[in-house]
C-alpha cells in the first residue's frame, strides 16, 4: 500500500484511539511508522481471516438447517415452531446450582431478527442473517441431547467428537469476531495466538461439510488457508505470531 502523505501520532490516535494504537506501538517499540504499517498489515490479515471463515460459515449454517429439517415434523419451520429442538425450553443446572434455559437466547435471537426483516420473513432469509455465534453454540454440551444426537451429528463424519468440534468452532467464532471488529489478530513473538490455527480448522471443517466446494475454493491437495497464503506473501515487519 502506497502512502502519499505523512501522518503524526495525534492524527493516528484520533483515528484509531489511544488504547487501540498502544498495542501496535508496543510491538513496534514506539516507532509510529512501523506501528501504523503493522496496523495496516493486520487489516489485510483480517480480510484473509474473514475469507476463510465465511466459506465455512455458509456451509455450516446450511448443513445444520438440512440436518434439523430432516428430523423435524412440526407445522412450522424449526426456526419458528416453539416445539422445535432449537426453541423449546431446555433446562440445565449450572455449576452454581442455578437453572437456565439453554434455548432462551435462541428464541430471542430468532424473534428479534425476524421482527426486523419485514412481515413473515422466509426461513432462508432468517438463516442468512443469523450470526455465526448462533450456529456455533449448537454443538455445546447443553444441546447434546436435543440437537447433536438426534440431528446435527449427521452433518459431520461418523465418530467425530462433539466436544472437540465445539472447541474448534468456538475458537473460529472468536477469531472471526476479532477480525470483524478490527482487533489485533497477532501476539508478540514468544507468546501464543490462535488465529492461524482457527483458520486452518475452518478449512478442515469446511472440507468435511462440503468437500467439493472446499476443493473448488482451496484446491484438491494442500488446501492452504487464506491466512497462511497472506502471511507468506505479506510477512509482518515486526516479529509477531499469529
Amino acid at each position: 500500500m502506497k502512502h502519499t502523505s505523512d501522518i503524526n501520532r495525534s492524527d493516528i490516535e484520533t483515528w484509531l484511539s489511544t488504547p487501540r494504537y498502544k498495542r501496535y506501538l508496543e510491538i513496534a517499540k514506539d516507532d509510529d511508522t512501523l506501528a501504523l504499517e503493522l496496523y495496516l498489515w493486520n487489516i489485510g490479515l483480517a480480510q484473509a481471516v474473514l475469507r476463510d471463515v465465511s466459506f465455512f460459515e455458509v456451509a455450516l449454517r446450511n448443513a445444520y438447517d438440512r440436518a434439523i429439517s430432516s428430523v423435524w415434523n412440526g407445522n412450522d419451520h424449526w426456526l419458528f415452531d416453539d416445539a422445535s429442538p432449537a426453541r423449546r425450553p431446555i433446562l440445565r443446572t449450572n455449576k452454581r446450582g442455578k437453572v437456565k434455559d439453554a434455548n432462551r437466547l435462541n428464541r430471542n435471537t430468532i424473534d428479534h431478527l425476524a421482527s426486523n426483516l419485514g412481515h413473515n420473513p422466509s426461513p432462508d432469509k432468517v438463516i442468512s442473517n443469523l450470526t455465526f455465534g448462533f450456529w456455533a453454540h449448537m454443538t455445546d454440551r447443553s444441546h447434546e441431547r436435543d440437537l447433536w444426537i438426534p440431528a446435527i451429528h449427521a452433518a459431520w463424519p461418523t465418530g467425530i467428537s462433539r466436544d472437540n468440534l465445539n472447541r474448534k468452532i468456538s475458537e473460529i467464532n472468536n477469531v472471526r469476531n476479532r477480525a470483524a471488529h478490527h482487533e489485533h489478530l497477532f501476539a508478540p513473538d514468544g507468546e501464543t495466538c490462535s488465529t492461524l490455527e482457527a483458520c486452518k480448522d475452518a478449512v478442515e471443517l469446511f472440507s468435511q461439510l462440503a468437500p467439493e466446494a472446499c476443493s473448488y475454493v482451496y484446491g484438491n491437495k494442500d488446501r492452504i488457508c487464506s491466512v497462511s497464503e497472506f502471511v507468506s506473501n505479506n510477512p509482518a515487519l515486526c516479529k509477531v505470531v499469529i
